[in-house]
Formats: structure tokens, C-alpha cells, sequence
């Protein structure tokens, strides 16, 4: 019994080892693995290409559009007044119907003296020349005031002669009120809005223009003055006449009493210290009434306070014309510019009888 188990048990064991080594045999060998078949390369299929497709034709150029020839400038643009223009410089430059219109408004014979006549000695009365200013266009007007103005002083820059004109062409009043023709348009009588546009004109200068503009002005109104000397002096209380007397000469007090005002306050300049404040400062309200026509009580007590808070200005004015022209133009300007809060002291009325007198103190000569 004991042989028959041991033989099976051997019988078991060998099978074991037998599948043991052929385990080992099969993972150890390298069997040869069937080739697989190479497939054969098919040679690329060429992509057929888009046909080509023939270029169109450029589009035509434009044809660009002809310009607009410039407008002619207008020859009036350029008028420059002397004493030597005639009537023929200017009326040349006028339509047809415009030198009829003045033919017919101041007669054949006349019109043929003014063509040869210097213009400027023609228009110092704007009275005189309404009728020949009332004949031409807007247009024409403005410029002819613009070369009006420019002669009135010794000259302007081209830039301010344009920007001028620019405000001219806004507002024409500005221009007719220099040639004293009356109040025109929708604001005839609408003096302050003119007053803003004759502001605006003043800021188209140079402070050099600014300053020999405003001297001529002050010529031009003291030289029109009904007043003397002799009205100032008799502003002057005893205790300051008394003064002013034994300080000036017998020849200097003659001069002060005969002279307009503007150069009796100059020669009087020099005993100043004679004269209180509060009189100083009614020399100068009623300066600006005897220059430029009545005032309201209103309006003169307005410049009363202006005066007071601008004493710069009231010095300024009686230092004397020579000192003002040597003065600087800028630090001119400064006190000039300060001074034009006075205009808010006037009526409607007040600023056209002004502005009136503005132009007739332009009219004649400035120096």
C-alpha cells in the first residue's frame, strides 16, 4: 500500500515538473511571427487645382469733379485810404447800380467833383456822406468802414484788419455807426449789443494799436468839446483856485483858462497837489459829459464810483497826451482795459450819443 502511494505521489510529481518546464520552454522561446503582407504605397492623387480666373479690369479712375474756381476777391478788400484817394478809387470799385444810386442822390455835377476829390476830405462830415454811403451794399459798406477805420490810425497789421472785418460782416452796425450812418437791421436800436461788437473790434488790435486807437480817440473827442479850460478852473473851490494860481504863471493860468480840457488838465498836472480827490474826480465825470453829450444823474453818479475805484485810469487820463505816447503800450493797455467797465454806467441813449460822438471825434484829424 505504502509502494502504490509513494508511486502516485512520484507519478504526480513528475507530471508537475514536466508542466513546469514546458511553461518555461514556451515563455522563453522566440518563435519566428508570420510577416505581416507590406502593403504597396499608392503615389499621391494630385489635388486638382481651381481654374485660374482672368483678372477684371481696373475700375476706371474717378474722374475728379472740376473745382470751383475761387470766388474774385472783392477789390474793396484791400482799399487802403490816404489823403491822396480820390472819389475814382472808390466809386471804380461799385456796381453799376450803386454809382447810379449816388448820381441820383447828389447830382451829375457833384459826383463828377468827387471822382478827382480826396475821399477822405469828402466823408469828414458823415452828414455829407450819408447819401453816398446809403447807395452801396452791405457788403461794400462794411469794407469801406473797415478801410475807414484803418485810416484813422496810423495803420494795422494785416491780421487785425481781417479779424475786424470778420466782426464787421457779423454785426455791419459796427461799421455803419463809424460812417455815421444810423442804426440799421433788426437791432437799430440796440446800442449795448454794438457796444459788445465795437469791444470786440478793440481786441482784434495789437496793444500798440490798441494804444495809439485810443489816443486819437481822445483827441479827436477833446478837440469836438464844447468845454475850456475856464469850465474846469470853475470846478475848483477858493482854497484850490488860490493854489493853482500861485503855483502857475500868469502865461501857464491863460493857457489852462482857453485850452479844451484834455490839455488844460495836462498843464495843470503839475499843481495837482492843489486839488482834493473829490474834485479831481468831478473834473473827470464831467470831462466825459462835455466830450460826449448829457448824462443821467444816474449815470454820473455810477462814474463817480467807477472813478473811485479806478484812480489809475483818472491819473492816466489827465497825464498828458506826449506822456502817453511814450508810455509802454502794454502797462497803456492794462489801465485802458479797466477803464472799460465805464460803458456799464450809460443808458441805451447814452451808448448811441456815444458812440455817435466816436465817430465824428474820428472824423477829422487825430494828431
Amino acid at each position: 500500500m505504502i509502494g502504490y502511494t509513494l508511486g502516485r505521489r512520484w507519478l504526480w510529481v513528475v507530471s508537475l515538473a514536466t508542466l513546469l518546464v514546458l511553461a518555461v520552454v514556451a515563455c522563453g522561446s522566440d518563435p519566428t511571427a508570420t510577416p505581416e503582407p507590406t502593403a504597396t504605397p499608392t503615389p499621391p492623387t494630385a489635388t486638382p487645382l481651381p481654374p485660374t480666373a482672368t483678372p477684371a479690369p481696373p475700375p476706371p479712375a474717378d474722374t475728379p469733379e472740376p473745382e470751383e474756381a475761387p470766388s474774385a476777391m472783392n477789390p474793396l478788400e484791400k482799399l487802403v485810404l490816404t489823403p491822396a484817394t480820390t472819389g475814382r478809387d472808390l466809386f471804380g470799385s461799385l456796381s453799376e447800380e450803386e454809382t447810379n444810386c449816388i448820381k441820383s442822390n447828389i447830382g451829375e455835377a457833384f459826383f463828377g467833383l468827387m471822382m478827382d476829390a480826396p475821399i477822405m476830405q469828402a466823408a469828414a462830415s458823415p452828414e455829407a456822406a450819408a447819401p453816398v454811403f446809403g447807395c452801396i451794399n452791405e457788403e461794400n459798406l462794411v469794407l469801406i468802414g473797415v478801410a475807414f477805420m484803418e485810416a484813422q490810425s496810423p495803420g494795422w497789421e494785416e491780421e487785425t484788419r481781417a479779424c475786424i472785418t470778420e466782426v464787421g460782416k457779423r454785426h455791419p452796425n459796427v461799421t455803419y455807426v463809424r460812417l455815421g450812418l444810423a442804426y440799421q437791421g433788426d437791432s437799430a436800436d440796440d446800442a449795448s449789443e454794438t457796444n459788445l461788437y465795437n469791444l470786440e473790434v478793440y481786441d482784434c488790435m495789437t496793444n500798440k494799436e490798441k494804444q495809439e486807437f485810443t489816443l486819437a480817440l481822445w483827441i479827436g473827442v477833446d478837440r469836438n468839446s464844447q468845454a475850456t479850460g475856464a469850465d474846469v478852473v470853475g470846478l475848483l473851490s477858493e482854497e484850490e483856485l488860490a493854489c493853482v494860481m500861485e503855483d502857475l504863471s500868469v502865461e501857464e493860468m491863460a493857457t489852462v483858462a482857453t485850452s479844451k480840457p484834455l490839455e488844460a488838465v495836462t498843464v495843470a498836472n503839475k499843481v495837482i497837489h492843489c486839488i482834493d480827490p473829490a474834485t479831481e474826480l468831478e473834473i473827470f465825470v464831467k470831462g466825459l459829459e462835455w466830450g460826449l453829450g448829457d448824462l443821467t444823474e444816474d449815470s454820473l453818479e455810477c462814474l463817480r464810483g467807477f472813478a473811485e475805484e479806478n484812480p489809475q485810469y483818472v491819473s492816466l487820463v489827465r497825464s498828458g497826451i506826449e506822456n502817453l505816447r511814450a508810455m509802454d503800450a502794454d502797462e497803456f493797455v492794462a489801465i485802458v482795459d479797466a477803464g472799460l467797465d465805464q460803458y456799464t454806467c450809460l443808458t441805451e441813449q447814452e451808448l448811441q450819443n456815444i458812440q455817435i460822438a466816436f465817430t465824428n471825434a474820428m472824423s477829422g484829424p487825430t494828431q
